[in-house]
């Protein structure tokens, strides 16, 4: 959670009228209010799209909470904040489309925009006719075997994690450490399908392309997500997603890359809705005793 400490009511140089209001209110706003308020003036240039329920869901609060909310930050409600922020962009004489792209400006805007056309261009990875075959594996999958590494192993792990809420058996493996134990024939389980999901981009790990091959050998189906460079995935798996990583930052990006694995966690979960909401409903009061929230 952000920490919610009320910042110095003072309106800034470059506050936008609604930032302003919501900033000499602050310190009197309760936990979920602050919430509120700072998603409000994090998200302002697309508020004209959100409606009170779509606001609840993405703060994590309740629909009546941001009706409450409005109010008392002196709105008729969410159409009046709407007005509102339209009549500032009036007098100011400027389209929310141009304020946006002010915003964009210089070097820094530059990468940004790269970035956001580099996750639009995902769309032609997921339209490819072996994109709903690749969900189907992974959801179909007794075990699913996620890797990564060295720099991209993070990325890896996280989406290990989230993958395991919404589906069963879903394991991290780090060769080095393991050896591919893992995959040890099993007899008591010899009859289970598993898939490896792999996550790699340049430089390339070395181990990549024998992990790769020995999965298939042992008869385990692929999956690789890997940068527009890869050239040798294709040759081994026609489940294979690219995604572009060169924005001109002074590393690559892995934006794009993080948000493909996080489509192709919600397409998984689609696959079967009413058990991925059982486990996400589950799984509170088993990590309860553990204080962490």
């Amino acid at each position: 959670m952000n920490d919610l400490s009320p910042p110095d009511p003072s309106p800034l140089a470059e506050d936008s009228p609604l930032a302003a209001r919501l900033r000499g209110i602050f310190g009197s706003l309760t936990k979920s209010e602050a919430v509120i308020a700072q998603w409000l003036v994090l998200n302002e240039a697309t508020l004209g799209l959100e409606t009170g329920a779509s606001i609840a869901s993405k703060t994590g609060v309740s629909e009546i909470t941001v009706s409450r909310f409005m109010k008392r930050a002196g709105y008729k409600g969410l159409q009046g904040l709407k007005e509102d922020l339209q009549a500032a962009l009036v007098h100011a004489h400027v389209s929310p489309s141009d304020r946006y792209f002010r915003l964009l400006d210089g070097e820094i805007g530059a990468i940004l925009k790269r970035d956001a056309d580099a996750v639009l261009a995902l769309a032609h990875e997921v339209e490819k006719p072996a994109w709903p075959q690749a969900i189907d594996t992974i959801a179909a999958a007794d075990e699913v075997f996620v890797t990564g590494f060295q720099t991209i192993r993070g990325i890896a792990e996280d989406f290990a994690r989230r993958l395991a809420i919404v589906r069963g058996s879903v394991r991290f493996m780090s060769p080095h450490d393991s050896g591919l134990v893992e995959w040890i024939p099993s007899c008591r389980r010899s009859e289970e399908a598993c898939c490896l999901v792999m996550i790699d981009m340049a430089p390339y790990a070395r181990e990549a392309l024998p992990i790769v091959q020995t999965a298939r050998r042992l008869g385990i189906r692929v999956v690789v997500v890997t940068d527009e460079l890869n050239t040798w995935a294709g040759a081994e798996t026609p489940f294979v997603f690219h995604v572009a990583t060169k924005v001109d930052a002074f590393l690559e990006s892995t934006g794009p890359m993080t948000t493909l694995m996080n489509v192709m966690i919600h397409e998984v979960a689609g696959r079967s809705p009413e058990k991925s909401r059982k486990r996400i409903k589950d799984w509170p009061p088993i990590m309860r005793g553990l204080g962490l929230y």
